[in-house]
């Protein structure tokens, strides 16, 4: 074949490929401009079946609104932290606010507590340094507690899973710290903040209120996981309790099964010693042993705990009724009834016997109003059904009615008054009490009927106005009898006149 006969069949066959190609294109965007144009009418079907179906159900917004209303998390049943009752906030509102450290996850935010957060990163690398697990397992070892610890508040945490588990990482660290220095009796290289008197203070304030605290039960859990160099003395002496609630329970036939061991017993009595280092709240004279058989949640609880394992057992009416309102302390004194100082070292333990009434002394100073307000909110939040403390200001704020009982109640050596100011403490006990809901055990029943019959009784205010306004001195005393000797000897002298 001529040479240029084969270009020109080469030539004509390439432009029938480019126009085979150039028409499979064509026919290749056809369909898939069909294939648009379907998924557009069908769109448009289903947006006109929607607008439809509003039309004919308007309601459809608030029904969806309603129901991511309704997709709620089941409650706990075990929460032990809350957030103080409104009827008592408003009394005093800074009493249930930290001062320098949060603890938890309800104040965290708060800008006037930032200062405290570098030491608290202090304590949280001084922790890891003497932990048993690394910083990868801390954070596992929360995260398998974080649906638990959770359950502990009775408000849902508002905070993602991440910046709960930091919290509590750093602020959990921070409280076993502060149980190793109790421990050890000694100064770890991170907490000299400890040398300051102010932050120590104030520390300790801030543990015991009701908004600002951590489940006991991982802190429990990870003072296992650190060692600490303890006196072994405080350990034997934990041991020697421990063996000896053992042999109490056999002694009475409960054998010795549902133990703790001596290592969770000298965990409690390190709380217990860390909450009464403050010598101000009339718990030094608790029982471990009351205390250990109780499931503590908190540091609050603790305090609460460690006052009702000392108190002495008294009639207790558990029948609903209005408390009877007894005279005030300066309306009893002058009926007769004298006031003593309770040897107890129990706040709640009050008697009376034989016309005196026997009160244990209680300390007023600067933090007294916050540590009882934050017991009292727990207490009215969690023991309503058994509620001494409510109890006890109650009784004591119908005790108080003004300075004069204060005065009265300070001279008796029943109330040390720090505050300097006899007004301020009377305004005190009468704030204490006021919100407060009364349970249905009334502990000082008994107490109340005792008071009143005696008050009733007219010879005990004469007997009572003849000491405290002719015997209250030795001097007016000897006044009075010789006084009484010349009017009869002046009787007798005026009869033998008559007579003679």
């Amino acid at each position: 074949m001529p040479p240029f006969k084969r270009n020109y069949l080469a030539k004509q066959s390439c432009d029938n490929h480019k126009e085979g190609r150039k028409d499979a294109k064509e026919s290749s965007e056809t369909e898939e401009n069909v294939e648009e144009q379907q998924l557009f009418i069908k769109d448009s079907a289903a947006a006109a079946d929607d607008d439809h179906h509003d039309i004919e159900n308007p309601h459809v917004p608030l029904l969806t609104s309603l129901r991511k209303k309704l997709d709620l998390s089941p409650l706990s049943t075990h929460y032990s932290i809350y957030k103080v009752p409104r009827r008592l906030l408003v009394k005093n509102p800074s009493a249930y606010a930290p001062s320098i450290v949060s603890i938890g996850p309800m104040h965290h935010r708060r800008k006037d507590l930032e200062a405290m957060e570098e030491y608290k990163q202090r304590f949280f690398a001084g922790f890891l340094q003497r932990a048993q697990l690394s910083l990868e397992e801390y954070v596992v070892f929360v995260k398998e507690r974080e649906e638990k610890l959770r359950s502990y508040y009775a408000d849902a945490i508002q905070l993602e899973s991440d910046k709960l588990v930091e919290i509590v990482m750093v602020d959990a660290a921070f409280i076993v710290l502060l149980l190793v220095i109790v421990a050890e009796e000694k100064m770890p290289e991170c907490c000299r903040i400890f040398n300051r008197p102010y932050y120590i203070s104030n520390i300790m304030n801030d543990m015991f209120l009701l908004e600002n605290q951590l489940p006991l039960f991982i802190i429990e859990d990870l003072f296992a996981k650190i060692k600490i160099e303890i006196n072994p003395s405080a350990e034997e002496e934990a041991d020697e309790r421990e063996m000896g609630q053992e042999d109490e329970e056999e002694t009475k036939g409960g054998g010795g099964g549902g133990g703790k061991g001596g290592g969770d017993f000298l965990f409690i009595e390190l709380v217990c010693q860390f909450v009464n280092l403050r010598g101000d709240i009339g718990t030094k004279g608790y029982d471990p042993i009351k205390v250990k058989n109780r499931k503590i949640e908190h540091f609050l609880d603790c305090l609460w705990v460690c006052h009702l394992s000392s108190k002495k057992d008294s009639p207790v009416n558990k029948e609903l009724q209005i408390p009877s309102r007894i005279p005030t302390a300066t309306e009893l004194h002058q009926a007769g009834v004298r006031f003593a100082k309770h040897s107890s070292t129990h706040l709640l333990d009050i008697e009376f016997k034989d016309g005196v009434l026997s009160i244990p002394h209680m300390f007023m100073g600067d933090y007294t109003e916050t540590i009882y307000r934050n017991l009292l909110a727990f207490e009215q939040c969690h023991y309503l059904d058994d509620s001494p403390f409510t109890a006890y200001f109650c009784f004591m704020d119908q005790l108080i009615d003004s300075p004069k009982d204060i005065d009265l109640l300070v001279e008796c050596g029943i109330i040390e008054n720090t505050l300097g100011d006899s007004l301020q403490a009377a305004n005190i006990f009468n704030s204490l009490a006021q919100g407060l809901l009364m349970s249905g055990t009334s502990h000082y029943a008994h107490l109340r009927e005792q008071l009143l019959t005696y008050y009733k009784v007219p010879w005990h205010k004469w007997k009572a106005a003849l000491r405290q306004d002719y015997f209250n001195t030795p001097w007016a005393g000897i006044s009075v009898i010789a006084a009484v000797i010349l009017l009869v000897l002046t009787v007798v002298q005026t009869v033998f006149s008559v007579i003679s």
